[in-house]
C-alpha cells in the first residue's frame, strides 16, 4: 500500500514546475496526440501538476476552455491565482459525473493503490464523447539507475531494497479500460535517452521527477555520500560509454468514452 503521508510530502516539494525538461518532453507526446483530434474540449481536468506545456497548448487551441488542475498536495501552487485547483485523493477520486470533455495526466496516475478504481472514476467523470489520455512509467523506465541501485544495495547491505514503484502492465491497463467500456483504447510505448557528462546531474533530474518508492515498507533512512559513490561506480561499470545514459521509458494511454 502507498504511504500517503510520504507521497504528499513528495508532491509538496519544489518539482521545478514547468522547468523539468523530462516532464516537458513527455508532455510533448500528449500534445502531439491531442493536436490531431478535431473535436473541441471545453471543460478540461489535469490530473497531477507536473508540467505546463499541455495547459499552454490547450489554452491556445481552445481560448474559451476551462481547465482545472488536481493534485494530491497543492501547497506549492496555492499562490498561483491564475489556476483552478482542487486537492484530490487518487484512491478515492470524487468528481461530479459527466463533468469533463478531456482528462489528461502526465506521470501521475501510477500513484494510486487501486488503478482500476481510478479508471472507473475517470470514466464517470467524462462527458459522452470525452477523451482520456495519460502517460505512466513503463517497467523499463530509468532501468540503468534502478539496476545500479540494486547492485549497490547488495554490496553495502547484502540485499536489495525496493527502489521504484511497481509499473502498470500494459495488458492489465487495456483490460481495465475495456472493462469500464472505454471506446477504442490504445496504449503506445515511447522512450528517449538522455546523455549526461556528470552523474550528479543525472541524479538531480531523477530526484525532481519524484519517482522514488512510496510503499509503506519503504526504507526510512536517507542514503549517504558513501552510497552514491558506490552507485556511480556500479553505473559506470555497466552503462557508461564516454557519458552516462539514462532511458526514459513510458506508456501513453488513450481512450474515448462513448
Amino acid at each position: 500500500m502507498i504511504n500517503k503521508k510520504y507521497l504528499k510530502l513528495l508532491r509538496s516539494k519544489d518539482r521545478k514546475y514547468g522547468k523539468n525538461f523530462i516532464y516537458n518532453e513527455i508532455g510533448k507526446n500528449i500534445i502531439d496526440s491531442l493536436d490531431i483530434l478535431k473535436v473541441p474540449f471545453n471543460n478540461i481536468l489535469q490530473l497531477g501538476i507536473n508540467d505546463n506545456l499541455v495547459i499552454n497548448f490547450l489554452q491556445e487551441k481552445f481560448p474559451s476552455c476551462s481547465i482545472t488542475s488536481a493534485d494530491i498536495d497543492l501547497s506549492a501552487f496555492l499562490k498561483k491565482g491564475d489556476q483552478n485547483l482542487i486537492e484530490i485523493d487518487l484512491d478515492n477520486l470524487q468528481i461530479k459525473n459527466q463533468e469533463y470533455d478531456l482528462i489528461f495526466s502526465n506521470f501521475f496516475c501510477q500513484l494510486t493503490s487501486n488503478f482500476e478504481k481510478l479508471i472507473e472514476n475517470i470514466f464517470h467523470s467524462l462527458n459522452s464523447n470525452g477523451f482520456f489520455i495519460a502517460t505512466v512509467p513503463s517497467g523499463d523506465n530509468i532501468y540503468q539507475l534502478v539496476n545500479s541501485m540494486y547492485e549497490t544495495d547488495n554490496i553495502l547491505y547484502g540485499g536489495m531494497y525496493q527502489r521504484i514503484n511497481p509499473s502498470l502492465d500494459t495488458n492489465d491497463i487495456f483490460k481495465i479500460l475495456k472493462l469500464y467500456n472505454f471506446d477504442a483504447p490504445l496504449i503506445n510505448t515511447n522512450n528517449f535517452t538522455i546523455e549526461y557528462s556528470v552523474f550528479k546531474n543525472l541524479l538531480e533530474d531523477v530526484r525532481f521527477l519524484n519517482l522514488s518508492y512510496i510503499g509503506n515498507d519503504k526504507r526510512n533512512l536517507f542514503e549517504n555520500k558513501k552510497y552514491f559513490f558506490h552507485l556511480e561506480k556500479q553505473f559506470k561499470k555497466k552503462y557508461y560509454e564516454k557519458s552516462f545514459y539514462l532511458d526514459i521509458n513510458y506508456n501513453t494511454i488513450c481512450a474515448w468514452k462513448k
